[in-house]
């Protein structure tokens, strides 16, 4: 698993956003791996293709508390280029009220594999305050 390079915003109200670039290569599962402090509240993530991926049937993205894991987000496809905001899960919508630091992406390709293709995952969240 490769740990991608991030981006660190902050605006006035706490809230924070980080950006990982995702590139994959002409295999069916490319893994990343990142971190967002511990007990951070209100996860959102929000992925941008901004080159269509050319897996010949789909590009899913996952995103969860193991490798390979969906429990934060469920398979949802980010092949064509645009926005897509992701919905958690039922189960992480309550877990993630206070997030446990570490997540994993998945990017799986069906159909035959390519190494076209790039998106950036957007996580934004907010930082208790004392």
């Amino acid at each position: 698993m490769a740990t991608v390079g991030q981006k660190l915003t902050k605006n006035a109200a706490n809230r924070v956003s980080k950006s990982f670039p995702i590139a994959v290569t002409a295999v069916t599962n490319t893994d990343f791996v990142f971190d967002i402090p511990a007990g951070a509240i209100d996860v959102e993530f929000t992925t941008f293709t901004t080159t269509a991926f050319g897996a010949v049937t789909d590009a899913q993205i996952t995103i969860g508390n193991v490798a390979g894991g969906a429990q934060y987000v469920a398979a949802t496809t980010i092949k064509a280029v645009g926005r897509k905001a992701h919905a958690l899960v039922d189960a992480a919508a309550a877990a993630l009220l206070s997030f446990p630091g570490q997540a994993f992406v998945r990017v799986a390709q069906s159909g035959g594999n390519s190494a076209t293709g790039a998106a950036t995952l957007v996580v934004s969240y907010s930082l208790p305050t004392s």
